[in-house]
């Protein structure tokens, strides 16, 4: 790095791996997924599918859809970060200048400590049930003592829970690294236990799977089953984003779209599966089908299983938490201030600004709350596509490094931010989540990360042949490593 590398832009954290610091495999990036799917909200919207009249096999469907998209999308936006050995903060530089990448990753930023508090809180939740289980007498610790609502026993189920992740931020992201490879695979062995009661409680596998959707035509179904495909994507959406920051670790392309292959399509169908089958099992056993799986635990009587249960559960909520809803904060709050913000203080700040989402009051109107994140999310599609254009189309997979550095260099663009692709980013979100307000547009909503990322792209790419922007420094492109 030359010394045109302003310290308003860097740190160590923040600069590019060396090929040494690169060593992640496909099992790393499979096991990511493996301990991040399997989690509470994602059970639930697995479930709620069933609740709105889709049939089992269309509920799988939809899983391997929109989980195959899934991965066409990790993968290529994943690339520059293995290229180049880049975090996601960092490469939308590129596209929307050295301190406008700052919006957009700020935005990721926020939404990902909201989720991270709201994932924390559910996962305690867990841990509160094992503890009664343990001790009756848990529940009425500390009378009637509470802070905004929530009672001594969940605030300390809470506060337990949320410490667990410290511990794993601790050695950073070599530590994560670790605890993912074992994490995904428990994960599984004890759904696949769950999976074995509720076959054996509802009598095989064709009392489940044999249950009818209220939707039979291809017109009746096409909606629906593109909103499951859209709403199962915008889960996923904000990591589509900052899969850089685990793909720059990545010993070489064909182990990071390897990775991300083993560990998407057939892991989302195999959890798509096992929901549908813990939930019709649950329907058997205690006369109601139950959409959170907390609630299933509960029900049981026999303490090993809920203990071995409750704790996958909790494993389960630490990996989607640690790589969904801290790495790209820990890294998008560096890039602010790279001065005094390293990876790790990120992280650390990243968990201490959750508690102050206080998420058991925002659990009390769930719906709105998921709405207005639903709403944050919706922007962060055209993000993706605004990413996309730039890398794929208009710099054909070439950066210049020193530049995205640099004060002075070709990501300056007008005082450091790209007029083009904020305007490329509220189309693009103004079109998709217009329905939410506009009957008429009801429709484009259902597929608003579709719509968003299609028009953020073609807009993008439109402003910048029509108004190509000046180029300061053009030239100095850094050499592919030998392994691409």
């Amino acid at each position: 790095m030359k010394k045109t590398t302003s310290d308003r832009l860097s740190n160590k954290d923040l600069l590019p791996l060396e090929d040494g610091e690169r060593t992640w495999k496909a099992v790393n990036f499979a096991s990511i997924w493996m301990g991040c799917i399997h989690n509470i909200p994602t059970y639930a919207t697995v479930g709620g599918l069933i609740a709105i009249g889709l049939s089992p096999w269309q509920v799988l469907a939809i899983i391997v859809t929109a989980s195959l998209i899934l991965f066409a999308a990790l993968a290529l936006n994943g690339h520059a970060g293995t290229k180049y050995g880049l975090p996601f903060p960092v490469i939308i530089r590129a596209s929307y200048g050295i301190y406008g990448a700052n919006i957009p990753a700020l935005l990721r930023a926020f939404t990902a400590i909201m989720w991270l508090g709201i994932q924390t809180f559910a996962g305690s939740t867990a841990l509160h049930i094992l503890l009664l289980n343990i001790w009756p007498g848990w529940g009425s610790l500390g009378g009637d003592w509470n802070i905004f609502g929530l009672h001594l026993p969940g605030f300390l189920s809470f506060i337990f829970f949320w410490g667990i992740h410290l511990l794993v931020l601790r050695h950073g992201m070599e530590s994560i690294k670790k605890f993912e490879v074992w994490a995904g695979p428990l994960v599984y062995l004890v759904f696949g236990g769950m999976v074995w009661w509720a076959i054996d409680i509802a009598g095989g596998l064709g009392p489940i799977y044999s249950q009818p959707g209220k939707f039979h035509t291809f017109s009746e179904t096409f909606w629906p089953f593109a909103a499951g495909v859209t709403g199962i994507i915008g889960i996923w959406a904000t990591l589509i984003l900052n899969i850089p920051d685990f793909t720059r670790f990545a010993a070489s392309q064909k182990e990071q779209i390897r990775g991300q292959f083993y560990g998407l399509p057939g892991t989302f169908a195999l959890f798509a599966f096992a929901s549908i089958t813990v939930t019709s099992g649950s329907q058997v056993a205690f006369g109601e089908p139950i959409w959170d799986v907390v609630e299933i635990l509960a029900r049981f009587d026999n303490p090993f299983v809920i203990a071995l249960s409750v704790i996958t559960l909790c494993i389960a909520a630490v990996s989607v938490n640690v790589a969904a809803n801290i790495v790209s904060p820990a890294y998008d709050l560096a890039n602010v201030l790279p001065k005094y913000i390293t990876f790790r203080r990120g992280g650390y700040l990243t968990a201490v600004l959750a508690l102050f989402t206080i998420p058991w009051k925002l659990m009390e109107s769930a719906t709105n709350v998921y709405a207005f994140l639903g709403l944050i999310g919706g922007m962060l599609g055209p993000v993706a596509g605004v990413m996309m254009a730039d890398y794929f189309i208009i710099r054909k997979r070439q950066l210049s490094v020193e530049d995205l550095y640099s004060e002075t260099g070709q990501y300056t663009y007008y005082k450091g931010y790209n007029y083009r692709a904020f305007a490329a980013t509220f189309l693009g979100a103004f079109i998709s989540l217009i329905g939410m307000y506009v009957p008429a547009f009801a429709g484009i909503y259902d597929i608003s990360w579709f719509a968003g990322v299609i028009l953020s792209c073609l807009g993008y790419t439109a402003l910048m042949y029509i108004h190509p922007p000046y180029v300061k420094a053009a030239g100095r492109i850094v050499r592919e490593r030998a392994a691409e």
